[in-house]
């Protein structure tokens, strides 16, 4: 095989690899966290956010929170125990309760 077609055959495999890794890389950023922004009221009223919140990651509230607004593209589920493992109530996308929770986890739909 003439040199020249050798290096056009492997600058081409590496140029699909490039781009084979990189989808992969993007859809795993893409699903690594929900799109839209997290609401809770915590037990002294004040009012927090979260962006863009991380997928299947425990998460602490500060102050216990005492009513959330899940405008998010996946569901929440808040927990009354610091370690996501107690009493469990899931918020779907788009609802709003009042429920007090220590913990929290954002779960694919």
């Amino acid at each position: 095989m003439p040199h020249a077609t050798r290096t056009l055959m492997t600058a081409a495999a590496t140029l699909a690899a490039t781009a084979l890794l990189t989808g992969q890389a993007m859809a795993t950023t893409a699903t690594d966290s929900a799109n839209g922004t997290f609401y809770y009221t915590d037990l002294l009223g004040g009012n927090q956010q979260v962006v863009n919140p991380e997928l299947n990651s425990c998460k602490l509230v500060s102050t216990l929170g005492t009513s959330v607004s899940n405008q998010t593209d996946a569901t929440v589920v808040l927990y009354t125990d610091t370690s996501c493992a107690l009493l469990a109530n899931p918020v779907s996308p788009g609802s709003t309760i009042t429920f007090a929770f220590k913990s929290y986890r954002f779960i694919d739909n």
